[in-house]
């Protein structure tokens, strides 16, 4: 067996450190469980490792839109931790099940994810225009909203 190189074990044991921060804090401040708060953190992690979106925007996103209640509903449809409104992003859904799949928070998040790098990539990577875009707000002059969640 050969031994792993220090280097990327000391980057993943700091990244483990982050993430328990992370989760501790969400806990404490939106009053959740640890442990599902530790699990949106992961998944948070995963998904912006595949889109390439910096996790902790994404949890930023999801303190905003649901103050992470994985069941919350919109009365503009909007649905789970991220507030996806499935009318919108329906090719995204079908690969899980459909519309319902929202409330499973892995599938929120990575589809919550997938929008936030799109509407990034097409806004030629502002992340305040991409995020004005994600709350439908994308004209609104003050960004109040990517204020939020900055």
């Amino acid at each position: 067996m050969t031994a792993r190189p220090i280097q990327p074990r000391l980057a993943e044991a700091a990244v483990e450190q982050e993430q328990r921060a992370l989760a501790e804090f969400i806990s404490r401040r939106w009053r959740i469980a640890e442990s599902a708060a530790s699990s949106f953190v992961s998944i948070a992690y995963r998904a912006g490792k595949e889109h390439s979106v910096d996790p902790v925007l994404i949890l930023a996103v999801m303190a905003i839109e649901s103050r992470y209640n994985p069941v919350a509903e919109s009365v503009m449809g909007a649905r789970g931790l991220m507030q996806v409104i499935p009318k919108y992003h329906p090719e995204k859904l079908e690969p899980h099940g459909g519309e319902q799949a929202l409330l499973e928070p892995q599938v929120n998040i990575l589809i919550g994810a997938q929008i936030l790098r799109e509407y990034h990539r097409r806004l030629g990577g502002d992340t305040e225009a991409a995020l004005q875009m994600y709350n439908g707000a994308f004209d609104e002059p003050t960004s109040q909203y990517a204020n939020k969640v900055f």
